[in-house]
Formats: C-alpha cells, sequence, structure tokens
C-alpha cells in the first residue's frame, strides 16, 4: 500500500534537553500592571517549562515566574498558549543557579511522590 505525503508523521520533539513531568505549585506575574496568575508546572526541562493555568487568562511576552516550594524564581518567555495551557523559554534565573533549582524541584517532586505512595499504603489507626 502506498502511503501519500499527507501520511501522519511521528510526533518531532525539538525540545534541546530532555523533560521531566512533575505537579509544583507556581505564580505568574505578567503585564505593565503586574498582574499574578496562579498554575502548575506540569514539565521542566533545563531551558523551559509547560504551565497549566488556574484561568483561561491570555499572557504573552516576558513573565516573571516563581516556583514552589523551592521559590526559584525566573524571568521567561511566553512560546505559545493553547487554553489554560502554556509553555515558556526559562530566560534567566534569579537567585540561584538553573541547576541548583531544577534539583531543588526535582527532589521536592520525589519527596511528594514518596509521601503520596505512604498516604496510599496508610490504613490509620
Amino acid at each position: 500500500m502506498k502511503m501519500g505525503s499527507n501520511a501522519a508523521q511521528p510526533h518531532l520533539d525539538r525540545r534541546s534537553v530532555g523533560r521531566e513531568r512533575c505537579v509544583l505549585r507556581c505564580q505568574i506575574t505578567h503585564g505593565l500592571w503586574g498582574e499574578v496568575f496562579d498554575g502548575v508546572v506540569r514539565d521542566l526541562h533545563g531551558d523551559g517549562a509547560r504551565l497549566r493555568l488556574v484561568s483561561r487568562d491570555n499572557i504573552s511576552g516576558r513573565i516573571k515566574l516563581e516556583i514552589q516550594p523551592s521559590g526559584s524564581l525566573h524571568t521567561a518567555d511566553v512560546v505559545w498558549q493553547r487554553g489554560d495551557e502554556v509553555g515558556v523559554r526559562l530566560i534567566a534565573t534569579l537567585d540561584q543557579t538553573g541547576e541548583r533549582q531544577i534539583e531543588a524541584l526535582r527532589l521536592a517532586g520525589a519527596q511528594m511522590r514518596r509521601s503520596t505512595l505512604r498516604a496510599d499504603v496508610d490504613e490509620g489507626y
């Protein structure tokens, strides 16, 4: 069977480094008036992140991104937005080296996963 030029191509990942799935609270400061939006970091990689906003507000351009629980603070550029999801490119880390922050976030994610597993096993008193 001959495949036409309209055949589906596999999705190509254009990231320069691998990504790590996570669920970390974040706050996004955006715009001339410093509007603050709450969100969740869903994927994190060395030079960017995928965020899910609590609301469907449109954001664009340069933002400040604070990731909890580490409190790491970044400037980032919005690359894309689809509904309540936003892709950002991390431009600068404002308070620590990027490697230390990513390691702190990985450790926090691992601790959260361990505490969730323990909660599932706990049968009470």
